[in-house]
């Protein structure tokens, strides 16, 4: 039995028993504490049709979707190409891609982020909306050259080993000859070569300078690194100290659902 075959039996003992209940796989236990808060606000009895389970990890969320049909798996976007969102969504019918960039896409955006804040919160910033964005929206320049580089840089790895990277030369069943040798390595070159790779890099920041802040905040930039490093600790500065764990559970519990998630909620025949 596999590690994702183990993972769906456990649940099935621990979480579904003799219900008819489906589950949704998410990716780790930050997506269950927030999805069971935003469930919750949108429909009180989820829990009636829904068991929500953790994979551990995108790549284990992936793995167990074949294996349970009947069930939904959520994971990131990430840095997936419009190809690549397209194969996973052709090859596991379950799989539910997450309309922005990442979870902590959903706690980036001034005017989201406001209407998440308790009143009494709010009048701790004098200039509203303005405040929060004069904390959050700086130094966005080295922000998108941060986000480029995880959407062009990120993906070499798994384009290297669709080459063969590096087991195609490592196999003692097949020991490559020099002719073999080469070729398979001036393959891997040619796909990492510097000025292609700098080209693509300066092409994504153009089309992202080109976008509206707030298509630059839900999809493109690197939130699971922008939300700690600026949007808490802005948070910080303008409302007081908090751990980083307290404010995110802070933010689910009063977040507006967002309307992108409304297909979700369709999938799992809630509305």
């Amino acid at each position: 039995m596999s590690k994702a075959e183990e993972q769906i039996r456990k649940i099935k003992e621990t979480q579904i028993g003799a219900t008819a209940k489906k589950v949704l796989v998410v990716e780790g236990s930050d997506d269950v504490n927030a999805f069971r808060q935003l469930l919750a606000r949108r429909f009180p009895d989820w829990e009636n049709q829904w068991a929500l389970a953790n994979a551990g990890s995108k790549k284990q969320a992936l793995a167990m979707a074949p294996f349970a049909p009947e069930w939904l798996v959520l994971v990131d976007r990430d840095e997936w190409s419009a190809q690549e969102l397209a194969s996973y969504q052709t090859k596991y019918t379950n799989l539910f891609v997450l309309p922005r960039f990442c979870l902590e896409s959903y706690l980036l955006d001034p005017a989201e982020l406001w209407l998440a804040l308790p009143t009494k919160q709010q009048q701790k910033i004098a200039a509203g909306v303005a405040g929060i964005e004069a904390e959050v929206l700086t130094n966005l320049e080295s922000w998108r050259r941060h986000a480029a580089l995880w959407h062009v840089i990120n993906p070499l790895w798994s384009g290297l080993r669709a080459l063969g990277f590096k087991d195609d030369l490592l196999q003692a069943q097949h020991i490559p000859d020099d002719n073999k040798l080469e070729t398979t390595l001036k393959s891997w070159s040619d796909f990492v070569n510097a000025g292609r790779i700098l080209g693509e890099v300066q092409a994504t920041i153009v089309r992202m300078n080109s976008q509206p802040i707030e298509e630059f905040l839900h999809h493109s930039l690197y939130a699971k690194d922008f939300y700690p490093l600026v949007v808490h600790q802005a948070l910080n500065r303008l409302l007081g100290q908090k751990s980083e764990a307290e404010r995110r559970t802070a933010l689910f519990s009063t977040l507006p659902v967002p309307a992108d998630l409304d297909p979700l909620w369709i999938r799992m025949g809630l509305v």
